[in-house]
């Protein structure tokens, strides 16, 4: 029985009654109705709740206000008081109603006695499982979780719903001990495939360390040395992972000195291999000239000695100090362009 749809037929009749009577008589006769509707009400919601196992308290509580709102109602009809007799009759209305919500909510639900839909599920799910056990090469043995799933069908089939339901969780059980099983030989397989990516890439950090030593950065050195320790022991692929988060950071700070070295090293040689063509050009216009050529072999030798101590920057150890080549290289280039400037002087003089 609709119990909700049975308070609101109640509650539209009372709307009904509502409906203003001249006569003192009928306007009595419509309080009694809805005195009448109300201890119907609350009868049937009180049976409802007596005959279910440890009602919820709500219910109660819903049911008490109702209870009390129809103590109000006949009072304010005694003292014919229509205004809140109607008031007192609507606040019981939606208290019981509230009560038979809460009971039908409470009631046990009707079961689907077919567990074919459920079945299909798991078969999907099985065989989802078989393909990826295939491509893990997992070998997983699927015979018993076939027999279940075969033996819940025929159950099923055969009308022994309870049996068959049994059987279902059995499936279940088996399939959630298999998908367990996938990913730990998954997770193995992940850490197996980043430790050897590990190994690949041990020469290339070792490398990087050393770069770092060259650079003079020893601190970046270190850290990088106890990643390195990190990785070789790392468990997990996230352990990986942020290991080599760390290594490219530090990768990048070796690549930072090493460009600014770099690129002093290109100024200088573009700095010095003009003077070496000149030198050179000027040799062709020598003619004989004994004090020009004396000049030009002391600069020759000296643009020698320069390119050789720019190559040497290559091996430095760390930054290349700039303040430090302008006394050095940065001297010797103002030399050579001094004493080309003579041996250029000194050929067109005398020509």
């Amino acid at each position: 029985m609709n119990k909700p749809l049975i308070l609101l037929s109640l509650f539209l009749i009372a709307t009904i009654c509502f409906v203003t009577i001249p006569s003192s008589a009928q306007a009595d006769s419509q309080l009694d109705v809805l005195i009448k509707i109300t201890q119907n009400t609350q009868a049937q919601i009180k049976k409802d709740i007596d005959q279910m196992n440890n009602a919820p308290q709500k219910i109660h509580d819903f049911y008490d206000s109702g209870a009390k709102q129809a103590s109000l109602l006949i009072q304010a009809v005694e003292n014919e008081d229509d205004v809140s007799a109607k008031q007192h009759f609507i606040d019981a209305m939606i208290a019981f109603k509230q009560a038979s919500l809460a009971i039908s909510e409470n009631q046990p639900q009707a079961v689907n006695v077919d567990h074919s839909p459920i079945i299909n599920k798991y078969a999907s799910n099985i065989q989802k499982l078989k393909i990826i056990s295939t491509k893990l090469k997992a070998d997983i043995d699927f015979e018993k979780i076939d027999h279940l799933l075969a033996l819940a069908k025929a159950n099923n089939t055969q009308g022994k719903l309870e049996q068959a339901k049994d059987t279902l969780n059995e499936v279940a059980s088996e399939g959630k001990q298999i998908q367990k099983l996938l990913y730990e030989i998954s997770e193995q397989n992940k850490i197996l495939k980043a430790k050897q990516f590990v190994q690949k890439h041990a020469e290339r950090i070792q490398n990087l360390i050393l770069q770092a030593k060259t650079f003079g950065l020893d601190k970046t050195a270190n850290e990088l040395r106890q990643s390195q320790i990190q990785l070789l022991q790392a468990n997990t692929t996230n352990q990986i992972k942020q290991q080599f988060k760390i290594i490219i950071i530090h990768q990048q700070k070796v690549e930072q000195v090493k460009e600014v070295n770099q690129a002093e090293l290109l100024r200088l040689q573009s700095l010095i291999e003009p003077l070496e063509n000149k030198a050179k050009r000027l040799a062709d216009d020598l003619q004989g000239n004994n004090a020009a050529a004396n000049l030009l072999d002391n600069a020759l030798n000296l643009i020698e000695k320069t390119k050789q101590d720019i190559e040497d920057l290559q091996y430095v150890s760390g930054r290349i100090d700039t303040k430090n080549l302008d006394l050095t290289i940065g001297k010797n280039i103002e030399t050579i362009k001094d004493l080309l400037m003579k041996v250029e002087k000194l050929i067109y003089t005398s020509s």
